[in-house]
């Protein structure tokens, strides 16, 4: 099986990751993958090679802009076309919003050029089947498009399927866009669990960003912007350090605003000094890093609505802290592998010390993250639902046209 992944941003946030690991875990299923992602021009592109190190080498004669912009969609879809009917792939996998565009468009401008006897994209023999590849779409979002004459055109008549990562997300789009169950499959959202495991003190960051081994890391990871509630965990840690000393707070990510929201904000309360502020950490140090947290807050999804960086945590045996926002309900289980609060103040402030003070619950709770990530979260596990929605999607059409 062919498929073509088309992930419309050139950097590299939110969905971007996880698109390209889909891939690259659907090849050791044996399916033929191939990946574009976005660029400013035709050419060299910025996450290019990221792409390579996943094994796959990218396509370069698309830009696939993140939004949509007319004219260089039209050169897209020109160039895409020109691919297609030199090589012609069973599935067109859209992972963002203007790539999903780009990829009915490229399917209805095939349909205009091949005559009835054109081979068939799914039985590889002559046939009769009019629509040409699947067409599939990643909806990484945690809200459901509006139903805006746009969207009911994309979702409702031009998708063969369509990948969720939530079951109330799942339904509310059947309802929506008048789709059928099968058309709408949820996926668990997927993790490199070898990357991602339980380290020793000796092995995680504590000892370079100056924490005490003995100290109780409260962790997060998030960009310092203003919606994502900074004073809030700010102001709850701040109350939690006044009953127990032995807290500390580990924000790793930047921003902005980072200064006056996190440093100048820590600085006010008077917990400089058992705030650690990193900034960005990349490469092998990430995991590494959130080694170093014995809870992680999660309050306000960001670009990545499947809010991946949970399930990380959770890979490396660390409960969570998360809001009631998005799909995070879904994601942790409170009380079995984590704690679901209310993001205001005095909520966060009980469920961090209830886990600070409690060196048991954090370890019951992390055990059971870590086993739900080796059982739910594996990128071989979410591969193989995609490719088993494929197949199915295929046997549909091809019982559909048989009929006719």
């Amino acid at each position: 099986m062919k498929v073509l992944h088309l992930v419309s941003n050139r950097k590299l946030t939110g969905p971007v990751d996880p698109a390209i690991h889909l891939a690259r875990a659907l090849q050791e299923l044996d399916v033929d993958s191939r990946v574009a992602v976005g660029r400013p021009k035709p050419g060299a592109g910025p996450i290019d090679d990221l792409v390579r190190e996943r094994g796959i080498e990218p396509i370069t004669e698309l830009c696939l802009p993140k939004h949509r912009q007319p004219l260089v969609n039209r050169a897209d879809l020109r160039s895409l076309l020109s691919m297609l009917e030199a090589d012609p792939v069973e599935v067109i996998h859209a992972h963002l919003d203007n790539a999903h565009g780009v990829s009915v468009r490229a399917r209805r401008g095939l349909l205009k050029a091949t005559s009835a006897a054109t081979r068939s994209p799914v039985t590889g023999s002559p046939g009769t089947r009019r629509r040409g590849p699947l067409v599939v779409r990643s909806l990484y979002d945690d809200a459901i498009p509006r139903s805006s004459l746009r969207y009911r055109w994309l979702y409702g008549r031009e998708t063969d399927g369509i990948f969720v990562f939530g079951e109330r997300l799942r339904r509310t789009l059947v309802e929506r866009f008048g789709l059928s169950e099968e058309q709408v499959v949820k996926l668990d959202g997927a993790v490199s669990t070898d990357r991602f495991r339980v380290r020793s003190h000796d092995e995680d960051l504590r000892d370079r960003l100056g924490i005490p081994r003995e100290a109780v890391v409260v962790g997060i990871v998030a960009r310092i912007q203003r919606h994502r509630r900074f004073e809030v965990l700010l102001e709850a840690v701040r109350r939690v350090m006044k009953k127990l000393p032995e807290v500390r707070l580990l924000i790793l990510g930047r921003g902005t605003y980072a200064r006056t929201l996190a440093h100048a904000r820590a600085r006010d309360l008077g917990i400089a000094d058992r705030v650690f502020l990193p900034g960005y950490v990349g490469g092998e140090d990430y995991p590494a890093a959130l080694s170093c947290f014995d809870m992680k807050i999660f309050l306000v999804p960001g670009s990545d609505g499947t809010c991946r960086a949970v399930r990380e945590a959770m890979a490396t045996g660390v409960p969570v802290i998360a809001s009631r926002r998005g799909l995070l309900p879904e994601i942790v289980r409170h009380g079995v592998d984590g704690l679901v609060v209310e993001d205001e103040v005095e909520p966060l402030e009980t469920a961090i010390e209830k886990l600070a003070g409690d060196a048991s619950l954090r370890r019951q709770l992390g055990e059971r993250a870590l086993e739900r990530a080796r059982e739910e979260f594996s990128l071989r596990r979410q591969a193989e639902t995609v490719l088993g929605a494929y197949r199915r999607w295929m046997e549909r059409i091809v019982n559909s046209e048989q009929r006719m």
